[in-house]
């Protein structure tokens, strides 16, 4: 069960419903890890469930138990395996497993977190088990994040949520949102971006520059609108997780790209590897701008083992480096470096890049669009005017602050039915599923 599919949505309908009539916490929890369980399982075809599920608990339960004896003893020994267990589990699952099990790769990250922020605590924790396996796997950001840490989530579990009608609004306009970006927008431009990128030999550069942009757009929608569906459905049950996305294509130099584009996934780079390596304090630049590389190396080595994403996170890498060099703001300057180091990410091979940069200079430019290609043109049109319009009128910020009122409730009606309007036949994975 996903989020674009109406099986999801009439679970969440029922566990909400099922969840408000129980008064005890410690059974809501216990329910609720129950359910996220459930929703994990139901990702992976009958046979192979099982050993899926066990690999969760197995992370939960490792992670649980070296975190509460290095928080106690200074273990540095375990410490140490615990992560290196973790960090190569993980990298030989990128390796070897294809495709590789939904949603390891973030939950993996927050076990790796727990263990450091346990090994570096003065004092020991007392959160339960339960709390802990909660946080694991919380259905919502169980799948694609965003990644959590546990000083964020463990301290909303000590007592029964509160829901009134603001987080309702703001449960309901965050998934409205997220439904559209997804179903209405990303899907029906990778209709467009995927066959483009598929056959670029005999694509016009016309048709690969739209694939271009399209990818840019499209994986923002997708990752994003996944967030939104993820935040929101959090805050139905009462509870808060960390933005994802803040408008990254209004970043106005790379660092702040990174501070708005995988917010928990930059965060967590930034506090487990850049402050991890040698040399981060020193006075010179050069360990300052090695440490950026290496950081954004893993940040690509995350995504896949594959040199097109080690290709993508050292050209970041090189950007935030360039920066810091020599600091320069532009928002369009900005946006084309990303539609840059896109290229890189969305290349199946390296030599893609080859084909990719000779059929842009090859042949004529334009020679007309199918119609499901105008479609994406109007999208992207659209995306952009979105943005052209955060920067003058915070639209979600207003909407959250004027809840309920007559005007808002109809552009949340309007993007309802211009998603259902706009859903394909066949929906399309969740992008950030595949990482």
């Amino acid at each position: 069960m996903s989020f674009d599919s109406s099986s999801f949505w009439l679970f969440v309908l029922a566990l909400w419903c099922v969840c408000q009539l129980i008064r005890y916490n410690g059974a809501r929890k216990l329910l609720l890890l129950a359910a996220s369980y459930f929703v994990y399982s139901s990702f992976f075809p009958a046979k192979s469930k099982m050993a899926y599920i066990m690999l969760l608990a197995g992370v939960t339960a490792g992670s649980f138990i070296v975190g509460r004896l290095v928080e106690t003893g200074r273990r540095r020994a375990l410490f140490l395996a615990g992560i290196w267990i973790m960090a190569g589990g993980l990298a030989a699952a990128k390796g070897w497993l294809s495709p590789l099990p939904v949603g390891l790769s973030f939950y993996v990250l927050q076990a790796i977190a727990w263990m450091v922020d346990s090994y570096r605590s003065a004092k020991p924790g007392k959160d339960p088990f339960l709390d802990f396996a909660l946080y694991m796997s919380f259905f919502p950001r169980l799948t694609a994040g965003p990644i959590v840490r546990a000083d964020e989530f463990l301290p909303q579990l000590t007592k029964r949520p509160f829901i009134d009608s603001a987080a309702l609004w703001e449960g309901l306009a965050l998934i409205v949102f997220g439904l559209f970006k997804k179903l209405a927008l990303a899907d029906n431009l990778g209709l467009v971006v995927d066959p483009i990128f598929a056959d670029l030999h005999d694509a016009t550069p016309s048709r690969i520059l739209l694939a271009t942009y399209g990818f840019t757009a499209q994986i923002y929608c997708d990752f994003s609108g996944y967030s939104d569906m993820a935040l929101g459905t959090a805050r139905l049950f009462g509870y808060r997780l960390p933005e994802n996305f803040n408008w990254p294509y209004l970043a106005r130099n790379p660092a702040d790209f990174w501070r708005r584009w995988h917010i928990s996934l930059s965060n967590w780079l930034r506090d487990y590897v850049y402050f991890s390596l040698p040399g981060h304090r020193s006075k010179s630049r050069v360990p300052t701008y090695l440490n950026l590389m290496v950081t954004m190396a893993v940040c690509g080595l995350w995504h896949g083992f594959g040199w097109s994403y080690l290709a993508w996170g050292v050209y970041h890498g090189v950007l935030l480096a360039a920066y810091y060099r020599k600091r320069a703001d532009s928002v369009l300057l900005m946006q084309q470096l990303a539609v840059m180091g896109w290229i890189l990410f969305r290349a199946n091979r390296v030599s893609d890049l080859a084909i990719y940069f000779a059929s842009l200079f090859r042949g004529p430019f334009f020679t007309g669009f199918l119609p499901n290609e105008w479609i994406a043109v109007g999208i992207l049109c659209a995306v952009a005017m979105f943005h052209a319009l955060e920067t003058q009128v915070p639209v979600f910020k207003s909407m959250l602050a004027h809840r309920w009122n007559p005007w808002t409730c109809t552009v949340l009606l309007l993007l309802t039915l211009a998603t259902a309007a706009l859903t394909l036949p066949n929906q399309q994975m969740f992008l950030y599923f595949r990482f």
